[in-house]
């Protein structure tokens, strides 16, 4: 499956503007792939929002290390920071093809053998990713429950590690999308 579509984005607006070259195997009204588009549009501003301040924080922390002492729990929320940069991010990048795909050997396969190989990887992939986002809740919880703190800045995280699990349901919404798209197309 290649990526037909070009997604650009207007700083003005601070918006996303999608231009559809080629007709998606779509329907327009399907509210299941409006939401996963959305939600991922939405989770990919946060992890630019993040990387962007992420990056502020470092610059402004080396700048302000000259002249004084450098800001305490800069570690902890960069840490933090780049966690929700790299996790909001995966949905988006999966919708829009951006993570390594290797088909050299499987376009030798006939077009109903790669469907199925790659519906069953996604299938895997997707299974795998509903756990960690479970397993990452529960862990969540689990700091909530411990009253379990960041060393430095006494900030208590787990709202950040329950959300971070809104990312992985973010890509296995993605990864549901992409099966359903991948056995329409035929259609």
């Amino acid at each position: 499956m290649r990526n037909d579509q070009l997604v650009e984005f207007n700083i003005e607006s601070a918006s996303l503007i999608e231009h559809d070259y080629e007709e998606t195997p779509t329907s327009s009204s399907n509210v299941f792939f409006k939401f996963t588009d959305y939600l991922n549009q939405f989770l990919a501003i946060i992890a630019g929002t993040a990387l962007l301040l992420m990056m502020l924080l470092i610059v402004f922390n080396s700048i302000k290390r000259i002249f004084s002492d450098p800001i305490s729990g800069t570690v902890e929320i960069v840490s933090w920071l780049g966690a929700i940069t790299g996790i909001f991010a995966l949905g988006y990048t999966q919708l829009n093809k951006g993570h390594v795909y290797i088909d050299m050997v499987l376009e030798k396969f006939p077009r109903l053998a790669q469907k199925t190989i790659h519906t069953c990887m996604n299938v895997l992939s997707a299974v795998f990713f509903s756990l960690a986002a479970w397993q990452l809740f529960l862990f969540g919880l689990k700091l909530q429950s411990d009253g379990i703190v960041s060393q430095t800045i006494q900030f208590s995280f787990y709202p950040l590690v329950i959300l971070s699990s809104i990312g992985f349901i973010g890509l296995v919404l993605a990864i549901l999308k992409e099966i359903v798209m991948i056995w329409k197309e035929a259609s």
